[in-house]
């Protein structure tokens, strides 16, 4: 029998933690994709059958928001996963993380559907089968939005993508641009305040080899702040991400 929510439980395991023992944002990130592809492929729409009808699916828009203490190592999360009715050619797929019985966090993924050889968008064209295990009550209220790019932003990195940047596309999978932006943040900025709210639109691919300019604006630590970030191709100046982090003020 198809679930039309599909639960999943995690263990906080050393292969996600932060160095303060703790769930890291990619961590997370990570977890919630391995779920996602498990529930398509429970659902008939997973990589290899959408390989077989010459589609794929793109990650366009992401939005997660946390609340209260990340999980600490051992604990467990229960991830719970559905997807919306699509439109045109955009599937929506939320996520709810519980731990300890307490919502820690939701999110919310844009998925559009590519022809495999053109690369262009496909309307998704579901039978009442398939619609049945769309869910169309319990969905949430926030969709990820458009955001925009900054000018004047200062560059504070810039990455080589590498071997271990890509995914079975073959580009930088969508976890390492988050990577990338932790990575440019002082350490004293991620200890001093929990991250609460992390939202990324992604604009266009970067493969092996390409260079991305990292720019963003970095908060101060010890407080709440909200810090926007984009990253462009060195080659081409095209953007690739456009991001939005935040934090809570220290417990």
């Amino acid at each position: 029998m198809k679930q039309v929510i599909w639960t999943a439980p995690h263990d906080v395991t050393s292969l996600v933690l932060t160095h303060q023992k703790r769930l890291g944002l990619v961590g997370l990130l990570q977890i919630l994709q391995d779920v996602a592809w498990a529930h398509a492929d429970h659902l008939g729409h997973g990589f290899g059958a959408m390989l077989e009808r010459g589609t794929l699916w793109v990650l366009t828009r992401f939005v997660l928001r946390a609340q209260g203490p990340w999980p600490e190592w051992g604990e467990r999360l229960d991830v719970n996963t559905w997807v919306r009715k699509p439109t045109g050619a955009i599937a929506m797929r939320d996520y709810e993380v519980v731990v300890g019985g307490r919502r820690f966090a939701e999110a919310t993924a844009s998925w559009l559907t590519l022809d495999l050889h053109t690369r262009r968008p496909l309307k998704i064209a579901l039978g009442d089968e398939a619609l049945a295990f769309c869910r169309t009550e319990g969905t949430w209220a926030e969709d990820p939005a458009k955001l925009r790019g900054h000018d004047g932003l200062s560059e504070i990195d810039r990455v080589r993508v590498r071997t271990s940047d890509l995914d079975i596309n073959g580009h930088v999978n969508n976890t390492h641009y988050a990577q990338w932006i932790l990575d440019a943040l002082p350490l004293p900025v991620l200890d001093a305040s929990p991250l609460t709210h992390y939202e990324v639109n992604f604009l266009a691919e970067s493969r092996l080899g390409d260079t991305v300019i990292l720019e963003g604006t970095l908060p101060e630590a010890g407080g709440a702040w909200e810090s926007p970030f984009q990253g462009r191709r060195a080659d081409d100046d095209k953007p690739v991400f456009v991001a939005l982090l935040k934090a809570g003020s220290p417990a």
